[in-house]
């Protein structure tokens, strides 16, 4: 598949053609703002698609810990002794108090509440004055457990307890695509949370081109290109700029190639592209001083419609020299500032006329298939039931 798609982008490039989605779409612009529509996505997106949530090098030793929320739910991803992630609802059996805070390493759990302790699967493993609180079956008290997988050096939760479904049996062959940056060995350099408005406004932006010359021409430059080619792979998807970037020389760049890698040759420019894993997280690959990096980029609702947040981790496939970390640490805080004070200051004023229910639709063009297949995949999955949604994740699909 990846070969198939750069043999499509080198053939694009020396046709000098650039395809182009079927029509317009025009999507209701209250499904940015409807509490009733953030609802059915909470319950059937967010609750039953397997999310992104960590990378696996964030959890590198046994006792590794990291806490996130994702609409309203409290996480926490914990690495085991025996090497085992394990996905938890971060509140304590006892009476809801979270666990653990950020991240850090840790042998068990203690509730700060009232001293209950948990074991890093979860297990229920000591009650504070236990002959005063009375006679409780511990093994029926342990944290609840979320499905979770680990494939392509990436941590994957399915944020319902009850669901039957393995979340690696519904990547749809997304995971293999991406097992070539071969995250699992690679560093955590940093990892940076910014607010902002709903969700999906938020993560549009990583969907398309388009605005990277306007908005971003004072961080970026007005000599962008403002196309992309789009390749889908079930509702996830991998978007790819027309020709290589202004002056750069990275060894992804596969236009600069000019043909696919030969089977001695770095595999780099068949990864060329921001990988989009539904449903909202996305990775941009960097090179500085001739060492590889990755921006993962995991955006999630917040507790209500118009809230989310975005989590920005930077990945180094090998340990950083000195100045190559604070190279790394500057391009950190420049991306951030491109997404924080460009991005989503935008979404957020988007977020505000949307609300008034004055405009009432939005559109994405022709040039904008990204964003007509994700917001198409978001109505049928929103409509799928439980029995035909693994078998509708699995399959991978044409591009439509």
């Amino acid at each position: 598949m990846l070969e198939q798609h750069a043999t499509e982008l080198l053939r694009h490039t020396v046709e000098e053609t650039f395809p182009l989605a079927r029509e317009v779409m025009t999507l209701d612009a209250r499904q940015y703002t409807c509490p009733e529509r953030f609802a059915q996505e909470k319950q059937q997106i967010f609750s039953r698609v397997p999310l992104v949530l960590a990378a696996s090098c964030e959890l590198r030793k046994p006792g590794d810990f990291k806490t996130v929320e994702v609409a309203g739910i409290p996480v926490l991803l914990v690495r085991n002794r025996e090497g085992t992630v394990h996905a938890l609802l971060n509140a304590c059996t006892h009476r809801g108090a979270a666990v653990a805070s950020g991240c850090g390493s840790a042998a068990r759990f203690t509730c700060p509440y009232h001293g209950w302790t948990f074991a890093q699967d979860g297990d229920l493993v000591g009650i504070a004055s236990s002959t005063d609180f009375g006679a409780v079956d511990k093994t029926a008290l342990a944290m609840k457990r979320f499905p979770v997988t680990e494939r392509a050096g990436l941590i994957w939760v399915i944020l319902d307890p009850d669901s039957s479904h393995d979340p690696a049996d519904m990547l749809g062959g997304i995971d293999e695509l991406v097992a070539g940056f071969g995250f699992a060995g690679w560093n955590h350099i940093e990892s940076r949370t910014m607010h902002g408005p709903n969700w999906k406004l938020t993560f549009d932006a990583h969907l398309e081109f388009y605005h990277v010359p306007v908005l971003h021409r004072e961080t970026f430059g007005p000599e962008r290109s403002n196309r992309a080619f789009y390749f889908s792979q079930g509702p996830h998807q991998r978007v790819v700029a027309p020709r290589g970037r202004p002056g750069d020389t990275a060894k992804d760049d596969l236009y600069a190639l000019g043909r696919l890698p030969a089977a001695d040759e770095p595999f780099d420019p068949l990864l060329v592209g921001e990988w989009i894993l539904f449903p909202g997280a996305s990775i941009n690959t960097f090179y500085l001083n001739g060492q590889r990096g990755v921006l993962l980029s995991i955006v999630l609702p917040g507790p209500d419609v118009g809230t989310s947040t975005t989590t920005q981790t930077f990945l180094a496939e090998t340990p950083p020299d000195e100045v190559t970390r604070a190279a790394m640490e500057e391009l950190c805080t420049f991306l951030a500032r491109v997404v924080g004070d460009e991005d989503l200051p935008t979404s957020a004023l988007q977020q505000k006329a949307l609300a008034t229910g004055l405009l009432e639709h939005v559109r994405f063009g022709q040039n904008e298939g990204g964003l007509q297949h994700f917001h198409r995949w978001l109505d049928d999955l929103l409509k799928a039931d439980d029995a035909e949604l693994a078998a509708l994740l699995a399959e991978p699909c044409p591009q439509r």
